[in-house]
């Protein structure tokens, strides 16, 4: 049994409390981290964790432990990291984080591209609406929505604002209405972006998924604030743009990667590879190309 393996299954259940959760960040199932738990803790003829009503706890040992695990975790990732930094040679993987939206419309398409570039560089898009731990090697470069990278010790390039504007659908402004539906995405920072521009609204869904608030708005189910990277693509045919003016917006587009890795030739390959192409497209995540009503 490999005890650095058993230990990042200790420190995500630590962390969110939960199997399911703890299992998402590994992308494992929520039996795989209660047996490699439970294989730990029969090992060592202790508890570490027990349950609440809310999902688990650390016990007393759990929570004398834990610093140490969390140091030789950290430890563990300073040295893989080093030593991954001397790589010259572009071959082999490299883990993506980014969310789902950007995989599909826009690094998706481009993968054919690379792979003639780089045929022996794999690359791994892991896609979620969470931030991974760059720290932790949970992921290599990201393409990260966020008014500023938060990790220390991090390095990369913003690529452009990611401004928003309101959107509804052809089918959805001819429709006779005397109140407008709002659908909302539930980490808007301003989360009353709607008042003041409609006589009466309601407000009929909440998204925690972009792809899923652009695809509701675009079928005509009401009014969004959306992306324009985003919103503004061919696909999305019947959207269109009110002339509404709205707080700006605080998010960018960040590409980012360890300082540690500054030096790896496949990092910086795939690195200029992501920031030549999303330069096409600064003019798309500006709102300067939107369809107007």
């Amino acid at each position: 049994m490999n005890l650095d393996d058993d230990y990042q299954y200790i420190l995500a259940l630590a962390t969110h409390g939960s199997l399911s959760a703890a299992a998402k960040q590994l992308n494992v199932t929520h039996t795989t981290v209660a047996r490699r738990i439970h294989a730990f803790e029969a090992r060592f003829n202790v508890t570490l964790f027990e349950r609440v009503p809310k999902g688990y706890q650390l016990t007393q040992i759990g929570r004398s432990v834990l610093p140490d695990i969390e140091r030789l975790k950290s430890l563990q990732g300073h040295i893989e990291r080093q030593l991954e930094g001397q790589d010259k040679s572009l071959k082999g993987e490299v883990n993506i984080a980014l969310t789902p939206e950007l995989a599909h419309d826009y690094v998706i398409p481009l993968l054919d591209e690379f792979y003639q570039c780089f045929p022996h560089i794999q690359l791994n898009l892991i896609m979620g609406t969470s931030q991974k731990d760059l720290n932790a090697r949970e992921a290599d470069i990201a393409l990260r929505f966020t008014p500023e990278p938060t990790q220390p010790d991090l390095i990369g390039k913003k690529l452009f604002a990611s401004n928003w504007g309101v959107y509804a659908s052809d089918s959805y402004i001819k429709k006779p209405k005397q109140i407008d539906n709002l659908l909302l995405w539930q980490l808007e920072f301003h989360k009353d972006w709607y008042q003041g521009h409609f006589n009466k609204t309601q407000i009929i869904a909440r998204f925690d998924n972009l792809a899923a608030l652009i695809s509701a708005t675009d079928q005509g189910l009401g009014i969004a604030k959306l992306p324009c990277g985003l919103a503004d693509q061919a696909k999305y045919e019947n959207l269109r743009r009110l002339d509404l003016t709205t707080s700006p917006s605080n998010w960018s587009l960040w590409l980012l990667y360890h300082f540690d890795l500054k030096e790896t030739a496949k990092i910086m390959a795939v690195k200029s590879f992501l920031i030549e192409h999303f330069s096409k497209f600064e003019s798309r995540f500006l709102g300067e190309t939107s369809r107007y009503l």
